[in-house]
């Protein structure tokens, strides 16, 4: 599908890209996933700027097509403060880790969002469409039976199905 998703915070209110590499780190070891890293950009006082990661559920050198991959920033960063027409809230949002396409991983996606959200749940996870996933929807979504469709639907509707 060629769609990307999206941890936002509210702008202002982000946590450092230190801190959240670290958190992606922990994520792994609890849920069993593989982890790594490259591209690190610091800024003059040596603060993490910019980096990329991958998370897969099966060793990388096994099978590439089961990597996520994310990059992650440290608010402020050019472009990556976006609003939606569509939120009523009218609220500026950093975007804080970015990923790939995810095709064919949504349940992967799912696993990392979830976990994510459960560290920072003021944050929300948008996939490209008119909505976002609270830790609360994530929580419900994944008490009910998997569907790979869970992030290309509005989580109002995934609850009722």
């Amino acid at each position: 599908m060629g769609m990307s998703s999206f941890l936002l915070f509210k702008r202002g209110e982000s946590t450092s890209a230190n801190d959240l590499l670290r958190d992606l780190k922990k994520i792994c070891i609890e849920e069993n996933l593989f982890f790594d890293s490259d591209e690190e950009t610091y800024d003059s006082e040596g603060t993490l700027k910019y980096t990329r990661v991958y998370i897969s559920d099966i060793p990388f050198r096994e099978n590439y097509s089961r990597t996520l991959c994310f990059s992650v920033y440290d608010e402020p960063h050019d472009f990556q403060i976006v609003s939606f027409k569509w939120d009523d809230t009218n609220i500026e949002y950093f975007k804080a880790v970015v990923s790939d396409d995810f095709d064919d991983n949504e349940d992967l996606l799912l696993r990392f969002s979830h976990a994510i959200l459960k560290i920072h749940p003021t944050a929300k996870i948008w996939v490209e469409e008119e909505w976002f996933y609270a830790l609360e929807e994530l929580d419900n979504i994944t008490e009910m039976p998997y569907k790979s469709e869970w992030c290309y639907k509005d989580p109002r509707e995934l609850t009722r199905d």
